[in-house]
This record gives structure tokens, sequence and C-alpha cells, in this order.
């Protein structure tokens, strides 16, 4: 497949509400109120399947592998990935009804679900339906990202992340007191009662962590930095890379942190400024592989929230915290 945006079924399978996102491929709606809506309006409604794998080991012969078995996707009976024999898959109706409850109750609003990779990652958006304001007209708007994949290369997880309204710049927040450091395991029960207590559970968990980093950010936003420090921040971001791409590198990023977005009443010349000078180069500007534009433009969505690019942000993040420890 060309796109990480999964097409496979002929549509962008991602539905937005608002503004379209992911470049325009996805379908405008109004909102979802269920999973099942959102699951059908992002053509996510399909299932997987484990079917026996065999390796061939002459011509007309094969020889069975026992504990190995082929997530396959039933609408396309595309291989999605090969798992061991203890492995169950986790169906997107079951990943996602984990946020009925919590949704219902209008403590989250679905926004936005899709599939990259053909199937193999799916992931689904829940807005918190409140804004953080870091300084005068810098607002943060909060979400829920809840992601699980059918290759075996990730098990099923909720994670806290944030949208900075005026560029557009996305920040996955780590739970420094969750069992994971990376985001929090979701249990899938028998039980609705207890499904219904483990997503109150995971969203006052996600609750805390957001408005621990709103104080986080505002502490950013106070803390006025001058030249010398801000080169040795961003300097500090791109060692490793070669000369030449240090140079090209600072010079985007200054160029950032120069800009009206970041120039704002609050922030001018900050750590929090500083920060998202560097965020909106992982997310917007940062070379992503891809033959064609649009194949670039879909596989920098996968850097933003699961690769490269987040990566850069989780560090540029923890630098700048460490300015004001």
């Amino acid at each position: 497949m060309a796109h990480e945006i999964d097409q496979t079924t002929g549509k962008a399978a991602v539905f937005v509400t608002g503004e379209p996102a992911w470049h325009h491929l996805g379908t405008v709606v109004s909102q979802a109120q269920t999973s099942e809506q959102a699951i059908k309006l992002a053509g996510l409604d399909w299932k997987v399947r484990q079917c026996n794998v065999a390796a061939a080991i002459a011509d007309g012969q094969w020889a069975p592998c026992p504990s190995k078995f082929a997530n396959v996707r039933s609408d396309t009976n595309a291989v999605l990935g090969v798992v061991g024999g203890f492995y169950r898959p986790f169906q997107n109706s079951e990943t996602f009804d984990f946020m009925d409850s919590i949704v219902s109750e209008k403590l989250a609003m679905f926004e936005t679900a899709g599939a990259l990779k053909g199937g193999r990652k799916v992931w689904m958006l829940a807005r918190i339906p409140t804004e953080y304001r870091i300084a005068g007209d810098d607002v943060v708007k909060p979400y829920v990202l809840l992601t699980n994949s059918h290759d075996g290369s990730s098990g099923l997880r909720i994670l806290p992340t944030t949208v900075r309204v005026v560029c557009n710049n996305t920040l996955n927040l780590a739970l420094r007191w969750a069992s994971a450091s990376d985001g929090l395991s979701i249990v899938h029960t028998e039980s609705l009662e207890q499904r219904v207590t483990e997503a109150r559970q995971k969203l006052g968990i996600i609750s805390k962590r957001l408005e621990s980093f709103q104080t986080e950010a505002q502490s950013l936003a106070k803390r006025s930095m001058n030249t010398e420090q801000l080169r040795d921040y961003f300097t500090s971001l791109v060692e490793g890379r070669s000369e030449k791409q240090q140079k090209k590198l600072l010079e985007t990023i200054w160029g950032n942190f120069h800009n009206p977005r970041n120039t704002l009443a609050g922030i001018e010349g900050s750590a929090w400024a500083a920060y998202n000078a560097v965020s909106e180069y992982a997310d917007h500007q940062m070379t992503v592989r891809g033959k064609e534009g649009a194949e670039k433009l879909d596989n920098r969505v996968h850097s933003i929230w699961f690769g490269t690019a987040n990566r850069l942000k989780q560090k540029a993040y923890e630098a700048a915290l460490a300015l004001v420890a």
C-alpha cells in the first residue's frame, strides 16, 4: 500500500469532525455518539481472523507451523501480521467500545478514528471537553488517544495527547506514574460494570496527567531564555547529525521560534516558545520517507504519534522541563 492511511477498500479509513484533517482524505461528520458509529464512519467495521501458517519447504510441499497464526483482515483477506499461538486479537469493535461509557456521559467526545498501514495499526481520538490556556491567547486542547495493532508490534494503549490550537502541534504525554511509561494498557473483561469502572479509572489518570501538563506548560511560558540558553537548548536536540544537517535544522528551528505563532503575548522568548519551535519542526517540517507528496503526508501521521517526530518532541519537552526544574 502506497499510503500509511489505510485505503485498501477504496476510501480513506479515517473520519474527522470539523475541518477535514489528514490532508483532506477523511469524511467530515458532525459527531459520532457511539463507537459503533465511529467505526463505520472510519471504515473500520471489519474483523481480524486467525489462520494457520505453513512453510513452503519444496515444490508443492508445505510444513505446518503449529505455534504461529496469521492475522487476516476479513474484508480484504490481507495478512496483517504473523503472531504466536498465545496471541488473542482485539477486534476494532471491542477495542473502541471501551470509550462508550465515558462518551455517553459527555466526559469525552469521539473526534477521529482511522487505520494505518493497511489496517495493521488502528486508532481513535476522543476530545476531552475543556481547554488549557497556557498564557494569553495560547490555547491547548486535550485528547485521549486509543491505539491498537493487529500485527503484533504493539499492544492496546490509551494515551493523553494535546493539540496546540495556533499551529496544530501535538504532544503525546508520558504517564510517569502509570504501570507503563508509554501509556496505559487496557484489560478486556466480560463484566460491563467492571469495564465502565475501568474506563473511568483510566480517564481519571489521563485527566491528572493533563492537569499536570497544564502546570508544566505554564511554568515553561514563565521561563524567559536568553540567546545563549536558547542556542544550547536547540543544539542539544540536533547533536549526532552532520555539521551541514545541524546548521540547516538550527536555521529552521530559530525561524520557528521567531514566527508569529511563538511570539504571542505571554510566551515570547520563553522555554514554552522554544519547545514549540522544535515541535513545529517535528510535526510539519521534518523530512519523511515517501515517493509521492501524498505518501509523505500520510507517513507524517505515523511519525507524529508513534515515530521519529514523537520521539524528538518528547526529548525536547523533557529538556525544556529540565530548565525550570
